[in-house]
Formats: structure tokens, C-alpha cells, sequence
């Protein structure tokens, strides 16, 4: 028997439904590389706001279950790292209950928590403080932002294996001199979810403009500022030829629709609110012209991924490892400032290649089980000279 845990601060009980109290990110990855991995058993150990499921072993098909470990109040402040990191400590207990083999962590608070002798691979989702990007500034202080800080070096001291998925957190792995345990894989999708499909999108059926889109979480860091700034100057030199589509939500909502209100730019918005079905998110990326990433801080955004796997260009911030790793000058772009006249050529740019031809698809789950699968294995791995 060989049994493995993923530790994210996912809802899984919720995936795919509008309770859900993730969107994105760490669990956007989890649900991608599922399908691929080899094991007997599979424990997806995560966060909860039904306290009475916390610890129950929940099943989820034949070989995988879920067993919420982390109890999230739905109205809570605090971030869910917080509630994570305080339920974490019961994570040594169930690796023994549950004769867990190997760890793929995706939340450094449960992890931290693991005593030594159990195998880990720490997949490190971006080289940002996390509290950086707390929605509320109590959080995003000094003090908070060295102890989270404290609890990666920890990790990355910990694990056997760590994925890093852009050059700075490798570098960051390097400064922690643990570079040995060190492997550069971008975050991935499954094609076998997302890929060109020409079926009508009925969320979306009611436009008949061209979309630009944004996916993600609706936030501050996320700089939706300038996704509508972009949307109104392409109205500008298109008049009547437009839309901007948001789908996703959060706190900043309020904010944002006052902003659009603002420059009297209502009719041009549409807010679809979550979507968690990722055929119906298949839909909208193929339905789009374009997909944009306005972000201040990400890693490698697993909306973009997914967008390009649909064949939907895409223009971005210069956020975390998307000009080094992703971006290609066709059908993906990057531009180092906020401007949302030079957001709008790169539009005009991407919109003439979309055409062109690409190699294949190089972000693909299946290819990185193959990497996935042997880690957890405890194989040997065999790294580039440099």
C-alpha cells in the first residue's frame, strides 16, 4: 500500500460549488494534478466551515477522501492562513492514523507543523510573503509578515523535495542554501479539462462584443483598476466593440463597481460572480478575446495556463515568473508598466497573432505527474548540470 496526503487550504468538500470558501491558486493546481497521481490512497487534508466535518474521513471517489483538518467560521477576519496554522498541529496524528507514506504540501501552515521522518514535497506557490496580500492591512504587518516568513524557511529546511515554479522562488531556495532540493516546474493544467472548444458558452451567450476577461479573486492586490482602465480604452478606439468580463469575487467588489460607476462605464461591465465548474470556465476562456492579468503580486497565475490551453491570448503585469516562463511574445504578453494605452497596443499585438500556430502546449498535468509521481515515490531525481 501506498498512501499520500495533499495539504492545501482548499474547501474541498465544497470544490465546485458556490460555498466554497477557495477560488484558485494552490487548489486550481491540486484539482489539476489529481487525475494523475499513483496511489492507493489519496487524502485531500484541508479547511472547513462545517465544524461538524472536521476530522471525518469524507469520500470523495474509491481511492480518494477528504478529511477537513482546519475549521474556517464563514465570517471569520482572520486570514484562513491563521486558522490553518492553529488546527495544523493535529497533522503528525493523522499521518500516523492514516499510515500516510509521502506529503505534497501546498499550505505551509499545516506542513510547518510535521515532525521528521515523514517524506515531504513542498510546492512553493510564489516567492511573496503571503500576509503581503492579506485582504485586510492589520495582517500585512512586520511582525506578521516575519513569523509567516519564519514558518517557509521551515518548510523549505523540512522538505525532501521542493517544487519551486519560477526563477524567484528558486533563488529564494538558494539564499535558504537548500537549492539541492530545488525543482523549477511551472504550475500546470489539465488538458483534458481546458482546451479549444467552439460549444456556446450560455453565461456569457447574452454578448455579442468582443471580452476582455479577468478570472481570479476580487481584491486590491489584484489592481482591477487597471483591467477597467484597459477595457475603457479600447472602447475608445473601438467604439461599441467591447466588454469587460469579471468573474470571481471578493472584498474589493464594492470598490471596484464605485470606480466603474465612477467613469459612468456600468454597461460596459459584467460581473458573473464565481464560477468553480471548470467546463463552464472552459466556456468563458474560449468565449474571450482576451484574458488579463492586472495583478500587483502573483506566481505563475493558474488562470493563464488555462486561458492559453483554450487558445485565448493573453496580456499581463510583470508579476512573479510570467515573462521569464510563459510569456512568448504571440500569444502571451507582458508589460512592465501600469499603463493602460500600452496595455491596449499589446491587445491590438496579441489579437493579430491569435492565429498563429503555437508549439505544444508545454503547462500540461500529465506531464508534470510524471516528475510528481516519482518524487512522492522517493525516487532519485536527476537534475540539470549547470
Amino acid at each position: 500500500m501506498f498512501n499520500i496526503a495533499i495539504l492545501g487550504l482548499g474547501d474541498f468538500e465544497n470544490w465546485n460549488n458556490s460555498q466554497s470558501l477557495s477560488l484558485g491558486g494552490a487548489s486550481g493546481v491540486i484539482k489539476s494534478i489529481l487525475p494523475y497521481l499513483e496511489a492507493d490512497t489519496i487524502y485531500l487534508m484541508g479547511i472547513t466551515s462545517n465544524k461538524k466535518n472536521l476530522y471525518e474521513k469524507i469520500y470523495l471517489t474509491k481511492n480518494i477522501s477528504i478529511i477537513p483538518i482546519a475549521y474556517v467560521p464563514r465570517n471569520t477576519i482572520l486570514p484562513i492562513r491563521f486558522h490553518a496554522f492553529f488546527h495544523g498541529r493535529i497533522i503528525n496524528s493523522l499521518i500516523k492514523k492514516y499510515e500516510i507514506h509521502s506529503v505534497y504540501s501546498h499550505a505551509e501552515e499545516i506542513s510547518y507543523w510535521i515532525k521528521p521522518g515523514t517524506r515531504i514535497l513542498y510546492h512553493m506557490h510564489g516567492s511573496t510573503n503571503a500576509l503581503v496580500k492579506a485582504k485586510k492591512r492589520i495582517f500585512r504587518t512586520k511582525l506578521l509578515r516575519d513569523r509567516w516568513e519564519s514558518i517557509r524557511k521551515a518548510n523549505i529546511r523540512k522538505a525532501n523535495h521542493i517544487i519551486a515554479i519560477d526563477p524567484l522562488c528558486l533563488n529564494l531556495i538558494k539564499r535558504h542554501g537548500m537549492e539541492d532540493k530545488a525543482i523549477l516546474l511551472p504550475n500546470f493544467v489539465d488538458t483534458g479539462v481546458f482546451y479549444k472548444d467552439k460549444s456556446i458558452c450560455s453565461l456569457l451567450d447574452h454578448i455579442d462584443k468582443k471580452i476582455l476577461l479577468f478570472v481570479g479573486r476580487i481584491e486590491e492586490v489584484k489592481g482591477l483598476e487597471l483591467f477597467v482602465d484597459t477595457l475603457l480604452e479600447m472602447n475608445k478606439r473601438e467604439p461599441g466593440n467591447w466588454n469587460g468580463v469579471i468573474v470571481g469575487r471578493g472584498t474589493y467588489e464594492p470598490i471596484l463597481k464605485k470606480y466603474i460607476s465612477d467613469a459612468s462605464a456600468e454597461s460596459l461591465f459584467y460581473f458573473t460572480g464565481p464560477v468553480f465548474e471548470q467546463d463552464k470556465l472552459r466556456g468563458i476562456y474560449n468565449r474571450a478575446s482576451m484574458l488579463m492579468i492586472p495583478s500587483f503580486y502573483e506566481g505563475i497565475p493558474m488562470v493563464i495556463l488555462e486561458s492559453l490551453a483554450c487558445g485565448t491570448p493573453v496580456i499581463s503585469t510583470d508579476v512573479g515568473g510570467v515573462k521569464d516562463l510563459i510569456a512568448d511574445g504571440v500569444l502571451c504578453h507582458v508589460n512592465d508598466r501600469r499603463n493602460p494605452n500600452e496595455f491596449a497596443d499589446l491587445i491590438e499585438l496579441a489579437l493579430k497573432n491569435e492565429d498563429v500556430s503555437s508549439d505544444e502546449f508545454r503547462f500540461s498535468s500529465l506531464k508534470a505527474s510524471y516528475l510528481i509521481n516519482k518524487i512522492l515515490r522517493g525516487g532519485k531525481i536527476e537534475r540539470e548540470k549547470n
